[in-house]
């Protein structure tokens, strides 16, 4: 209103009514053109920048099988570490999933216990230390201590950025401040997150729309749900709904399948019974979360279905 007003105002008394209408038409299909312009710079941003992470999955899975290593590469370095990550990136293999917890003064960090008691020499809730705190400890691996201390997600984020994509598995965090650290390393969608609270993934696609999340799917109803409520085209199926028939529809509607292969599965494969993995692959998921990444990936490639 006071735009208009302003411009009425401005006019010379004289000037015909039909100058000032034309005018102001010309204001308005202006305004209008401009809102359109923002809009469409908008949606060709979104279509560039938008799910950068689930459509780097669909183009590397398209003939092969992603491997992700849980926990990070932690074969020969403790779980949840920045050398289990270093170890990821030699390896070449393409997706680790870390564990994110708060620190007591608001640092995300990694662990994937409530407590520091397993992996660490101390003991006690991560939520009870400041992350100055908590480097007074070292990582272990089993009984084994190292050297290695508990590493900052953004750390994490900075050393794995165009090397690997990173599954968080959100444990304990604030659904804000994680988005900020994201979006202030260009990472927030460059990375995917496993989550077990409806609500927080609620909270995460509120903030942003795009941003991907990975819900677990066990049966027919879980899956139409995940898809329609919360626009996931990434989704982690169970055993109960990895069928031929949950991977029709997974390929009928467009959604790429997240498999662990860990447990049972994991221990036949180490000792060289591969029954158990083969029924996996042979659904071809574009996923498979395993504790022996680099085993997993080089049984791949013999087969032809990984790079």
């Amino acid at each position: 209103m006071f735009k208009t007003s302003f411009l009425f105002f401005i006019l010379d008394k004289k000037q015909s009514f039909f100058l000032k209408l034309h005018i102001l038409l010309l204001l308005t299909l202006s305004i209008n053109s401009c809102k359109k312009s923002v809009k469409e710079e908008i949606v060709k941003s979104n279509t560039q920048y938008s799910n950068r992470v689930i459509e780097s999955i669909k183009k590397q899975s398209q003939n092969n099988i992603l491997v992700c290593a849980h926990r990070g590469f932690h074969l020969y370095a403790p779980e949840n570490s920045t050398k289990s990550i270093k170890d990821a990136i030699e390896a070449s293999i393409n997706i680790v999933e870390i564990d994110i917890r708060t620190t007591k003064d608001s640092v995300l960090v990694l662990m994937h216990d409530e407590t520091i008691d397993r992996t660490t020499t101390g003991k006690g809730k991560v939520s009870d230390y400041t992350y100055r705190e908590l480097l007074a400890f070292n990582l272990k691996i089993n009984d084994s201590i190292t050297s290695h201390k508990i590493p900052k997600l953004e750390d994490i984020l900075i050393l794995s950025k165009n090397r690997l994509i990173l599954n968080l598995d959100l444990k304990d965090v604030i659904p804000l401040m994680l988005y900020e650290l994201l979006k202030k390393n260009q990472m927030q969608h460059r990375v995917f997150s496993f989550i077990w609270d409806k609500k927080l993934m609620g909270e995460m696609i509120k903030m942003d729309s795009l941003y991907a999340v990975l819900p677990l799917s066990r049966n027919q109803a879980e899956m139409e749900t995940n898809l329609k409520s919360y626009h996931s085209t990434l989704q982690h199926f169970d055993n109960t709904s990895y069928t031929s028939e949950g991977m029709d529809w997974a390929l009928e509607n467009g959604v790429q399948v997240f498999i662990n292969s860990l447990w049972d599965i994991d221990q036949s494969f180490v000792k060289g019974n591969n029954t158990l993995i083969d029924s996996l692959i042979a659904l071809k998921p574009s996923i498979i979360q395993t504790d022996y990444p680099k085993k997993l990936l080089k049984y791949l490639k013999d087969k032809g279905l990984s790079k």
